[in-house]
């Protein structure tokens, strides 16, 4: 059976896409999702490495788990044994930004379907990757040569890692998959099937069963695009009045929405844990709520919050605060430089209601104050 692949029926409705998408499910009923959310990322993870080549942009998706061995490149490399028939290609992290890049640039170059970042041992962050996520080409630089050259996106991008951590812009273009085995070593469990073999044994069926499922949903809504009307946050969402994702419109059609159509959660739903999570996002937090505290109000210089944040007196909680985000070369103390930049970074960006605005100049210096936002 192995590259025999069935007719896509012509005209299959919804009985027949979910039952068609319970094949999907049955072949990753081994693996331990955190909740039922999770299932659904890891669906949708199948389903856009199918369907990636023809769609503008998508989110990447993202596994974690506490301990190794739990099964994330596993699953990673089912998703790439249907949609291209080998194992998933994987890059490393490497120390810095720049490493990371090159590898990712590399990888488009040479055409891969798809790409993961295997095993991140520190926060994933990189410009370059949330530019290769929303974009539907960039220019990458010929390493040894002064030349830039024009490659396309449509990659399905893939992350695993232990406790893993995402930062910044890279938070609302991801999408988490969360396993659990909840035993000290779960490299020791044992299973009566294998899925690896099952994915290349049974890849003809289940590549149809997965295009079954999203032909399903487009035989049912081709008189109609998605309307948008209904906040991504609404409970019981309506996958006809989806609000698309920003930056991801039509996999939010192409995907999101048949998954929802055929009763599974909404895999955006994530996307809310990833920013909890992240610790540019909590650093921020923590400073908005020490600033509110401290200075309520008022607007400030630098100079003037750095004096006020005394490590010896009660504004000892502000001055962790803004050492966290801006400290100086010496380890204990806060660079008036660098908080500076780092305000600007932020100015405007709303956490629980609150952000941080210039309010104009005195004396040449800029002065911040504490909004509230709606």
């Amino acid at each position: 059976m192995v590259g025999i692949f069935p007719p896509v029926p012509q005209f299959p409705d919804k009985s027949e896409a979910t039952a068609a998408l319970g094949e999907l499910e049955t072949l990753i009923s081994t693996f331990p999702f955190a909740d039922e959310l999770d299932r659904s990322v890891a669906l949708s993870a199948i389903l856009t490495t199918l369907d990636r080549r023809v769609m503008h942009a998508a989110p990447m998706h993202a596994f974690t788990s506490p301990t190794a061995g739990t099964g994330k490149s596993l699953l990673v490399d089912l998703a790439s044994i249907l949609a291209t028939g080998r194992p998933m290609p994987v890059i490393s992290q490497g120390r810095t930004e720049e490493e990371l890049e090159k590898r990712l640039g590399a990888a488009l170059l040479a055409g891969d379907a798809a790409i993961s970042i295997d095993n991140c041992e520190h926060p994933l962050q990189s410009v370059f990757l949330c530019q290769v996520l929303t974009q539907s080409q960039v220019k990458i630089r010929l390493l040894g040569y002064s030349k830039n050259v024009e490659t396309l996106t449509n990659t399905s991008i893939f992350c695993t890692g232990n406790n893993l951590t995402i930062c910044g812009d890279l938070a609302r273009r991801s999408l988490l998959c969360s396993l659990d085995a909840k035993c000290e070593h779960p490299e020791r469990r044992s299973f009566e099937t294998n899925v690896i073999d099952t994915a290349y044994r049974k890849r003809g069926p289940l590549v149809v069963a997965a295009l079954t499922a999203l032909r399903a949903w487009h035989v049912a809504n081709q008189s109609s695009k998605l309307e948008l009307m209904k906040p991504a946050s609404e409970p019981n969402k309506s996958p006809e009045k989806l609000q698309p994702l920003g930056s991801f419109e039509d996999w939010s059609y192409r995907i999101r929405a048949p998954l929802i159509w055929l009763g599974h959660p909404d895999p955006c739903d994530t996307i809310a844990n990833i920013k909890d999570n992240d610790p540019q996002r909590n650093a921020l937090e923590t400073v908005l709520t020490q600033w509110e505290q401290h200075f309520g109000g008022a607007s400030k210089t630098v100079q003037e919050v750095i004096t006020a944040a005394d490590p010896f007196g009660p504004a000892i909680d502000l001055h962790h605060a803004l050492l966290a985000v801006a400290v100086g070369h010496r380890g204990n103390n806060i660079s008036n430089d660098r908080l500076g930049r780092w305000l600007k970074q932020v100015e405007g960006r709303i956490v629980a209601g609150r952000a941080l605005r210039s309010a104009g100049r005195t004396q040449g210096y800029w002065k911040w104050r504490l909004a509230k936002e709606g």
